[in-house]
């Protein structure tokens, strides 16, 4: 049996102190919060073994068998990792000097799973296949468990590394320009936290492909003789 892997919620904070004039340098510390997330695990065999083959034709996984051989697809894990996040902005204005102040309030950023392991019926009905297939569907789930939690830090370390160097304020600035400078800002967040999630994509291919290994198929069938 597989153990529940927790997902772990980080939360950074760095005190804003580079960059901009005098006025602009008190205000509270930029906090950047990674959450991940988990639904529950559901489980669907209302597909029967033909149709699961035509359903699972475009998974990820590359079949470890060689051309002279045939395999059939008794179950899959389905269910991407989705990233939402949000920028809240802090800002001061000078109305008799017609001057702005603005700074990354906090930066709150979500990881979050949605599996759905799918068994085909004849499989289903058969307790020992049902078993051995169910465990190794959750070898799928506990990869993305694991590389949300490792990009979760990633991320969040990403984003403060390259808002340091950047500055997490700007100004004074002129008041009429302070609208496009929070586009900027928070076009270069976007911009840092889909280069990782890019990155933690094409990893996670790889480590759910190596989980399909031919020794892994091999040892699922012969549980079940």
């Amino acid at each position: 049996m597989f153990g529940f892997y927790p997902l772990i919620a980080g939360s950074l904070l760095i005190l804003a102190s580079s960059g901009g004039g005098g006025i602009c340098l008190s205000h509270k510390v930029t906090e950047v919060n990674v959450i991940p997330k988990t639904q529950d695990i559901k489980y669907d065999y209302s597909l029967t073994l033909d149709e699961m083959q035509i359903k699972a034709a475009d998974i990820m996984t590359i079949d470890p068998y060689s051309f002279h051989s045939s395999s059939t697809t008794d179950g899959y894990m389905e269910g991407g990792i989705k990233m939402r996040w949000k920028v809240n902005f802090g800002n001061k204005n000078y109305s008799a000097l017609g001057v702005t102040c603005l700074w990354y309030d906090t930066i709150n950023i979500e990881l979050e799973l949605s599996p759905t392991i799918f068994i085909a019926q004849e499989v289903y009905q058969d307790p020992c296949n049902r078993k051995a297939v169910t465990e190794h569907e959750m070898k799928h789930v506990m990869v993305d468990r694991k590389i949300v939690n490792k990009y979760s830090k990633i991320i969040g370390n990403k984003v403060l590394s390259e808002l340091k160097q950047r500055g997490f304020h700007v100004g004074p600035i002129k008041s009429q320009y302070a609208q496009q400078t929070v586009d900027r800002m928070q076009k270069t967040v976007g911009q840092i936290i889909n280069h990782e999630y890019e990155k933690m994509k094409l990893e996670r291919i790889d480590l759910q492909r190596a989980v399909d290994s031919l020794e892994e198929y091999e040892r699922v069938g012969a549980l079940c003789p």
